[in-house]
């Protein structure tokens, strides 16, 4: 969660909880870490009681989100005091806070209180709650993924997790750790946290690790997990450095229940539209694929969150899988897309006629549709079509060709499924 603002409509928590007189009083027990490196950014844990947030409503799903909008604070000693930023709700009786490396690195050498005010406007304050240890060549850790804000599916979304930590030289890494934890479910159990430490060579002034972590399959949209990576090096002491990618939201599985039209031709170019659910827009987000190959352009256009459009691209004839794939996970359509072959002419009968008049005929093929439309001309864009249509099957479309003069090309053409040619397939002849 970057630091600074947030944005929401905020609603009075102390409206929720009943008159003036009952209104909670917050309290700081603890700040954790107690102290630490000021040469980046810090997140601190503020542990006490009564911690209030107020609310806004989320307009997709009308539920009540807590939202730390109203809060503020500060750390430090008269005079020298700098604010704290980035509040986040954790629960009653704990929230977190940033404080930035530009501030952190202005504290002053001593301990220094910890102050909250609530929306409500009443204050807390741990006096000496925080010491300052200035800069000590703190590892520096970088996340490649999970991304800040980024949402993850249930059940069963997996966080693919990159990291790096480098120490300045002259130092060495020590460990890089990290740590993977759940809130209870709704079925009122709890999954022990996970921690494990990533393989390096002794000596190594970086260390890169990347790991899977499988969310629990009972958890629901709409809790949050959380990612500690900790970070030590030889400075003297030991310089840890905790970043962490909290709290990771948990959203349901992006769904694909209708494709339109439900069938193309092979050529590909048919225009499509993908309904759904979670689709996500931007550079990483959802990409939409028939059988392997991806939806054009660049796997369709992420229109709305339920709604993908694009171009077919061309296979082969039969029926393909439409995936629609993201950081969310893969959402499949329980039907498939069918590519149907293109109108194919083998004859026209009689294949001659008299200049000037009207010829009925008999076109013999396959693959034709209720759609396919029999053509004559050099070129299909100024071709005359056959009148008079009488019988249309798979293999049989009979009509009459208006009267012309000359030979000319006899095209099969549908509007979903493409066309094919009889070259010089039907002349007029003098009488």
């Amino acid at each position: 969660m970057p630091l600074g603002s947030r944005a929401g409509f905020a609603f009075c928590a102390a409206a929720l909880l009943g008159c003036a007189g009952n209104e909670p009083h917050p309290r700081i027990d603890a700040v954790d870490p107690a102290q630490a490196y000021t040469d980046h950014n810090i997140w601190l844990t503020l542990t006490g009681a009564d911690f209030v947030p107020s609310f806004r409503i989320d307009p997709g799903s009308g539920a009540r989100v807590a939202t730390m909008e109203g809060f503020s604070g500060r750390i430090g000693s008269e005079p020298n005091w700098e604010p704290l930023t980035d509040f986040g709700w954790i629960g009653p009786t704990q929230i977190s806070v940033g404080l930035p490396k530009e501030d952190a690195e202005d504290l002053p050498l001593v301990p220094c209180d910890v102050e909250i005010t609530d929306p409500r406007g009443h204050s807390a304050v741990l006096r000496g709650g925080f010491l300052n240890l200035g800069s000590e060549l703190a590892p520096v850790v970088t996340v490649t993924s999970p991304t800040l804000g980024l949402p993850y599916y249930v059940p069963a979304g997996i966080i693919h997790a990159i990291v790096n930590a480098a120490t300045p030289p002259p130092g060495h890494m020590t460990s890089l750790t990290w740590k993977y934890t759940e809130p209870m479910a709704s079925d009122g159990t709890r999954r022990d946290p996970v921690t494990a430490a990533c393989p390096f060579l002794p000596g190594a002034a970086s260390i890169d690790c990347v790991f899977d972590v499988t969310i629990s399959s009972n958890l629901s949209a709409g809790m949050t997990v959380n990612l500690d990576i900790t970070a030590v090096n030889d400075a003297p002491p030991d310089n840890n450095w905790t970043l962490s990618r909290n709290p990771i939201a948990l959203t349901p599985r992006p769904t694909v229940f209708l494709v339109t039209p439900q069938f193309g031709g092979v050529e590909g170019g048919t225009n499509v539209v993908i309904q759904g659910s979670g689709f996500e827009a931007g550079e990483a987000g959802s990409r939409a694929y028939f059988g392997t190959s991806l939806l054009i352009p660049n796997g369709g256009i992420v229109v709305s969150p339920e709604i993908i459009s694009g171009y077919a691209p061309a296979q082969s004839a039969g029926f393909v899988l439409v995936t629609v794939r993201s950081l969310l996970g893969p959402a499949t359509w329980d039907q498939k897309f069918e590519y149907r072959p293109r109108p194919h002419i083998s004859l026209i009968t009689p294949a001659v006629g008299l200049q000037g008049e009207d010829t009925p005929v008999q076109v013999t093929g396959t693959n034709f549709t209720k759609t396919t439309i029999i053509y004559l001309g050099q070129a299909l864009a100024n071709a005359v079509a056959l009148t008079g249509v009488t019988s249309a099957t798979d293999t049989e479309i009979d009509g009459v060709v208006p009267g012309g003069s000359g030979q000319v090309t006899v095209w099969a053409f549908d509007p979903d499924n493409g066309w094919t040619s009889l070259p010089n397939g039907f002349s007029w002849i003098a009488p």
